[in-house]
């Protein structure tokens, strides 16, 4: 009997290895985690990291900064520039209401007016005289301030400058190259022109010279963001205190 089954089995297994060996052989694939079966895209990636980056402010009570201008294509468009209308559109203004009140008495030949001596003439006071406190060399000269004083002219010139040189587009760029200052240079070229033209009592050369400095003024205004001198801005004096603009206890 059990030469029988040994007989039988081997029958049966016979064929059944036959049939293995005539089935195509198929490579296994390895498993994969499926983390990497599903891959994340970068853009998912970077965003969710930056989701994250900002939750752990909030939760730390801190709030992300606002993105400053530091140079390149937008230099002083958030920063320079506001500050510097801030601090010199009233001076520019009332630079203009100034050159502008010699338009009358320049056409009219009039060269000894108060309207255009006063405008060259060091009439504001920028530093007072006194005395230092908690000076090193009491009773000295070296603690007295000498009081200084400036034209309305030198100011209108100084303000221009700084005002036009706020709206470079390129933090390395020099002044000589801002469009804005190049054109508040040509505008002084024509008021020195205007002012040599009085002093030697030329009328023709000082109402040719006023003309052109206020053609170069208007261009210079508008390109730095203020009306034209036919505006009611400057039919008066202008405001040329600076306001400060406060944040809880910081100020500037």
């Amino acid at each position: 009997m059990l030469v029988g089954l040994t007989v039988a089995s081997a029958a049966f297994v016979a064929p059944l290895e036959l049939l293995q060996r005539q089935r195509p052989m198929v490579a296994r694939q390895p498993a994969m985690a499926p983390c990497i079966m599903a891959a994340t895209p970068p853009a998912v990636v970077a965003r969710r990291d930056a989701l994250a980056s900002v939750a752990a402010l909030a939760l730390l009570g801190i709030a992300p900064l606002p993105a400053m201008a530091s140079g390149g294509a937008t230099a002083g468009k958030y920063t320079t520039q506001p500050i510097a209308k801030r601090r010199y559109f009233g001076r520019v203004k009332q630079g203009v209401f100034e050159f502008l009140a010699m338009e009358a008495p320049v056409f009219k030949g009039d060269l000894k007016s108060e309207d255009i001596s006063d405008f060259f003439a060091d009439t504001i006071v920028t530093a007072r005289k006194r005395t230092k406190t908690n000076c090193l060399s009491p009773g000295t000269s070296a603690c007295d301030i000498q009081e200084k004083s400036t034209s309305r002219w030198e100011d209108m010139k100084l303000s221009c400058f700084l005002l036009g040189n706020a709206f470079r587009v390129d933090s390395g760029k020099p002044p000589e190259k801002v469009k804005q200052v190049k054109e508040a240079k040509v505008f002084f070229a024509e008021v020195d022109k205007l002012r040599k033209a009085a002093d030697a009592g030329n009328k023709k050369a000082a109402a040719v010279s006023y003309a052109a400095a206020k053609e170069a003024l208007e261009i210079f205004l508008n390109d730095v963001e203020l009306p034209p001198t036919s505006f009611p801005d400057y039919k008066q004096t202008a405001d040329v205190s600076v306001p400060s603009l406060c944040q809880g206890s910081f100020c500037i």
